[in-house]
């Protein structure tokens, strides 16, 4: 009983996950409509997409999803993936809803992947209303006291964290916390987040990363699928918080920026809501000029990560490059990751093929 409580939980979150996203695209397609600019499929685009999802999906489907993508970025392929098909039946097939609720819990990372990755320090953590210090049951007034001297931390919630909505970065001396939107002591904080969360040293990030946006922590979500032929990167993205801002989640209002194969960035980044899109940061940096640092070792820190979680075939690493150029991980989106494809394409590439023939039965 309780295991179908669970799948149904799920369901319910994905469909959730899957409105919201339809929302925004929806509503993005309304306003180009408006504004002439919408332009539908042609006949032969059509008859390719219908002719693409009829043989691997076994049916035609909704040409929304397409001839929206075909607007932001002007590719046009039929490969693009539905995004209610994605929620509807994708995810559910590819990843263990079970474990991948565990893989993304950010306090189960240090278990997960040990010292495989460098993680940020972790002072303390709240898990099921249980406080850990080094992986030790503390009291909760052992867990303030580890918490009054912090030069520059992050608290944040360490399962259904709100897209970052929920991120703080704040320092404390004595207990007294600094920090924007945070209260004036420790106790309080802790009263604020209840359960489920966890402190952790703020990462220093690369000044390149910096460049991008100097308040947020400026990461890399790459995405990798578990293959016939084993663990692949299939497109990664940039995502950069907005002036003042502390969070880099385009759900949170930050940008999001198409990764090329050679580590720059392309032409465009986009905002989800209000949608709108961008040549350059807000700090000035032109977006097709600039590259990632150590992307090559990105791309094959999350392979190697990957390995380790088998129950989950598709998942968005969330990495970051530190000052002394160590890759750190950040987050773990192996449940119900989202896509990107306005701003990389096609999200399963040369796998989409593969990945419906899975997923349909």
């Amino acid at each position: 009983m309780k295991k179908k409580i669970k799948v149904l939980v799920n369901r319910i979150k994905a469909y959730i996950d899957y409105k919201k996203t339809c929302s925004v695209h929806f509503k993005t397609i309304e306003k180009m409509r408006a504004g002439g600019a919408y332009k539908v499929l042609n006949p032969s685009q059509v008859n390719e997409v219908q002719s693409f999802y009829t043989k691997y999906w076994g049916k035609k489907i909704s040409l929304n999803w397409h001839e929206y993508y075909l607007y932001l970025n002007g590719e046009f392929s039929p490969r693009y993936m539905p995004t209610y098909i994605y929620y509807g039946k994708i995810i559910s097939k590819l990843n263990n809803h079970r474990f991948g609720a565990i893989y993304s819990d950010k306090s189960m990372a240090e278990k997960l992947l040990g010292n495989r990755v460098r993680q940020p320090k972790t002072f303390v953590k709240n898990i099921n209303g249980i406080f850990y210090k080094d992986d030790e049951v503390v009291t909760r007034e052992q867990a303030i006291a580890a918490c009054l001297n912090i030069d520059d931390a992050v608290i944040k919630h360490s399962i259904d964290s709100s897209q970052g909505k929920s991120v703080s970065r704040f320092s404390s001396r004595d207990g007294v916390v600094t920090g924007k939107n945070c209260p004036d002591n420790i106790e309080k904080l802790f009263d604020i987040y209840k359960a489920n969360f966890l402190v952790q040293e703020a990462i220093q990030q690369h000044p390149e990363m910096a460049r991008l946006n100097p308040t947020s922590l400026n990461t890399v979500r790459i995405m990798t699928y578990w293959s016939k032929n084993g663990v692949v990167v299939l497109y990664a993205v940039v995502r950069m918080g907005r002036v003042g801002a502390v969070v880099d989640n385009a759900s949170a209002g930050g940008l999001y920026c198409g990764v090329k194969e050679d580590g720059y960035l392309k032409e465009k980044a986009y905002t989800l809501a209000p949608f709108s899109e961008h040549t350059k940061t807000d700090t000035g940096v032109i977006l097709k000029d600039f590259r990632i640092p150590m992307y090559n070792e990105l791309k094959k820190k999350a392979v190697e990560l990957h390995q380790q979680l088998p129950y989950s075939k598709f998942i968005g690493w969330d990495l970051s490059v530190n000052k002394d150029n160590e890759i750190e991980l950040v987050e773990i989106n192996a449940n119900c990751p989202g896509l990107f494809q306005g701003a990389t394409g096609p999200a399963f590439g040369d796998y989409t093929e593969e990945i419906l023939e899975y997923c349909k039965h």
